[in-house]
């Protein structure tokens, strides 16, 4: 490859990946230190590692702590200890709001919206963990809000800023497959969904750690009942989490978005196929496995053309579990034959596949590079240089700092999570074509 070509392409990829939203810098610096005055909305779990990406940033001071949890709060305190703590974080952010620049959300999906919309309308920044929440009509909400306000934002897919993903995304926007035809998501390894509690479950005591209304938010009220739902089996419940697909889908959807510039793009169409279950457990549980259509619009990348998006999660770890799981939530098995043409070689248990006129994009959910098989039998090209780049939280800090862009800005990032809401909604009517009007949000 001649040198202006290599240099076209390493250009070209790493625009490929550059986020096309952003807003001039909001901080008003009120830390006396001319720190970023952050406040964390949870400890733990995932909300530690947000608290500590956000933290190992040098120019963050973490002014207020909150949780639920009075153990996760006191762990938190103890690497934090100049913070003033809290138990309530709509009590935290009317305290300290006029003190602080930017919280962080990192609670249950059901209370996700509650607390970054309260954090928006205080004018702060917000770095909010995936999905933005738990019913469609929030998203638009909370994107309508973040571009009133002007705030910088990010949702929490921190593995976009990983270099696989970075590379995944900038190989769509090169064009190396040509037209996108086609594209699948795919998590085999049985995610967090599996029924495997009976209903009722027994009432117990309430630990006096946990304050357990202010857990449930605005859910609606059930008894606590002990090693279910906090601190981190709650995804599976309709009422408190968006499904295997509000997790680890969002994930996989990511640079297939951002590197087919989908932006605030949405589907004209989604279908679920679920597997039967008895009608107490679907009331409460999402589905144990699943397989989810959307029908996607033409954009540039597809020629113009119409594509599908599909979702498997059938369970392929389990060999009994997989011997009784029909074809429809498992991933196509022609896809073992593609991955074994790449250096990636056995096919994975959670990743992409991305289907063009010219070839397939094949992508592993986390630190694996992606790989090209082309229909022609040709080599495939060299990964793109798509340079370095700072974790997804210091990208965050330093867009508050001096202001710019984020990868994961609600502004777009609000569309996707509405996306996988629309998937869930699907579960709740398997069998039927729901269309949706992405302009108006609605269905029909």
């Amino acid at each position: 490859m001649n040198t202006s070509r290599r240099k076209f392409l390493k250009g070209a990829a790493i625009a490929a990946f550059t986020p096309v939203t952003g807003f001039p810098a909001v901080v008003k610096r009120k830390d006396p230190n001319s720190m970023l005055s952050h406040a964390c909305v949870g400890t733990g779990n995932m909300a530690w590692s947000d608290l500590d990406g956000i933290k190992s940033h040098k120019e963050v001071h973490i002014t207020a702590l909150c949780d639920v949890d009075a153990n996760y709060l006191e762990r938190a305190k103890k690497v934090c200890p100049d913070t003033r703590v809290y138990r309530n974080a709509h009590e935290m952010l009317e305290k300290e709001g006029d003190r602080i620049d930017s919280v962080n959300v990192s609670t249950p999906d059901h209370s996700h919206a509650g607390y970054v919309l309260d954090a928006l309308r205080r004018g702060l920044n917000v770095y909010g963990q995936k999905p933005l929440c738990h019913e469609i009509a929030q998203c638009r909400q909370i994107e309508r809000l973040a571009a009133e306000k002007k705030a910088i934002t990010q949702m929490g897919t921190q593995i976009a800023a990983w270099e696989c993903d970075r590379q995944t995304a900038a190989f769509l926007k090169m064009g190396v497959i040509g037209e996108v035809r086609h594209a699948w998501i795919f998590s085999n390894r049985g995610g967090q969904t599996t029924a495997d509690h009976t209903w009722p479950l027994p009432e117990a005591p309430v630990p006096a750690t946990l304050d357990w209304k202010t857990w449930l938010a605005d859910a609606p009220y059930r008894p606590y009942a002990e090693g279910v739902y906090h601190p981190c089996s709650w995804r599976k419940w309709r009422d408190f989490g968006t499904s295997w697909l509000g997790d680890l889908g969002l994930h996989l959807l990511s640079p297939i978005w951002i590197g087919m510039g989908l932006g605030t793009t949405g589907p004209l169409a989604v279908t679920a196929e679920i597997p039967e279950e008895a009608e107490n457990l679907r009331k409460q549980f999402w589905p144990r496995m699943s397989h989810i259509t959307w029908e996607m619009p033409g954009a540039k990348i597809s020629g113009g053309k119409p594509f599908p998006i599909e979702w498997c999660d059938g369970n392929r770890v389990d060999p009994k579990v997989m011997a009784a799981t029909p074809a429809n939530y498992l991933t196509p098995t022609r896809f073992e034959e593609l991955f074994a043409k790449t250096p990636i070689g056995k096919q994975p248990l959670e990743g992409r596949v991305v289907e063009g006129t010219e070839g397939w994009l094949l992508s592993v959910h986390y630190n694996k590079a992606p790989a090209i098989v082309l229909k022609n039998g040709a080599t495939p090209p060299a990964l793109p240089d798509v340079g370095k780049a700072p974790t997804h939280w210091h990208e965050y800090v330093n867009a508050c700092l001096r202001g710019g862009n984020t990868t994961s800005s609600f502004a777009w990032a609000g569309r996707l999570s509405e996306m996988v809401l629309l998937g869930n909604v699907a579960m709740s009517q398997p069998g039927k074509r729901l269309a949706w009007n992405a302009d108006a949000a609605t269905f029909g």
